[in-house]
């Protein structure tokens, strides 16, 4: 059937729709309806819901639009929102920060750095679950309404041993947002020094809720630091959709060719990485940017067609800040790090074309 109206949103990923001849009201989600709540032509109107694939062995994203195909890989460039438990970050969570990182940076992704048990000002999902679902949603629906990419991102270094949490985390989440084509779902920030199996073992166990509920991609982070997605190799993440990437992280002053090789070597066994999280200084998050340093880093991103999320969007006092102490989402000046961020970002489209491909 086709359908003529929206008359309602029963929740951020369902509508209720009436049909031409004004009969059956029906329940879909937005892509199946093909209704976009943007006004906005943006990369999510243009390459549509992220695909993992791998052309000639060579592991990439793309986008459902065109599909995965040769020359269609799909490279995003955006920011990382800091920890949501810190109030230098939990502040940003809001529409007012998304429009601006799209209106000034031309962002295309935006990462929520969600917390789990941590409380730096603001509790963690797993301490007042109630604070965190007000940022996510408004986050969220910001990214919708701009019509960008967003990583709802369980921000742990111990997730594995939060297999209870994240379970539930991941599953209303999914119920809630992952009929969005918007939405990619990152489940284990950065693991320390977890083994990749145990760390599969949970990612297995969370790629099964989600797909009850959503085929969205899906990002898993490896062993120290999310710096070896060559763990995966031959001991892939289970998933009947096939739409799992691996994470690789970086910055620019402490990690060397040994990241970058780790990289290669997993997308050259056909897994695809995603960058979501990267910085111009030390690992530390702090020190002096880099730019000779993370100039030999975004030629790597460019060559291999990495999308990248950039830390982060905080007016920490701190080297990887992109705000500079006492910015405010609607009053704010760039750091040394955010000027080099902007100047990468300004590569982004100035504009896209709507997918003319109906949505998956």
């Amino acid at each position: 059937m086709k359908f003529c109206q929206l008359i309602g949103v029963l929740s951020l990923g369902a509508f209720l729709l009436v049909g031409c001849d004004g009969e059956n009201i029906t329940t879909v989600s937005e892509k199946e309806s093909n209704i976009p709540l943007s006004d906005r032509v943006g990369p999510v109107s243009q390459y549509g819901e992220l695909l993992a694939g791998a052309v000639d062995g060579v592991g990439h994203i793309y986008g459902s639009c065109e599909g995965v195909a040769a020359g269609k890989e799909v490279q995003l460039r955006g920011m990382s929102m800091f920890w949501s438990v810190a109030d230098v970050g939990a502040d940003f969570y809001n529409e007012t920060t998304i429009n601006n990182l799209v209106k000034d940076l031309k962002i295309e992704v935006i990462r929520l750095a969600i917390g789990t048990e941590e409380n730096w000002g603001v509790g963690g999902f797993l301490v007042d679950p109630d604070a965190q679902r007000k940022m996510i949603k408004e986050s969220v629906m910001a990214a919708v309404k701009n019509d960008i990419y967003v990583i709802i991102d369980w921000h742990s270094h111990t997730a594995t041993d939060q297999l209870e949490g994240a379970t539930q985390f991941f599953e209303e989440m999914a119920q809630e947002y992952g009929g969005f084509n918007n939405v990619i779902f990152e489940l284990f920030n950065e693991p320390i020094s977890q083994k990749w199996d145990d760390i599969r073992a949970y990612a297995n166990q969370l790629v099964a809720t989600i797909r009850k509920y959503s085929d969205n991609l899906i990002v898993v982070g490896n062993p120290t630091y999310s710096q070896t997605p060559n763990s995966a190799i031959g001991k892939e993440v289970e998933d009947p959709k096939h739409n799992v990437a691996y994470t690789m992280h970086y910055y620019a002053m402490t990690h060397s060719n040994w990241v970058m090789n780790n990289t290669e070597k997993a997308m050259k066994a056909g897994l695809p990485v995603f960058v979501t999280e990267w910085g111009t200084v030390e690992a530390s998050g702090d020190g002096a940017s880099g730019e000779a340093e993370n100039q030999r880093w975004q030629e790597f991103m460019d060559k291999n067609l990495l999308s990248s999320a950039n830390w982060s969007v905080s007016n920490k006092d701190e080297g990887a800040s992109l705000f500079t102490p006492n910015s405010t989402p609607e009053s704010y000046e760039l750091t040394t790090s955010g000027k080099m961020v902007k100047e990468i970002l300004s590569k982004n489209p100035n504009s896209y074309t709507a997918c003319k491909v109906a949505k998956k």
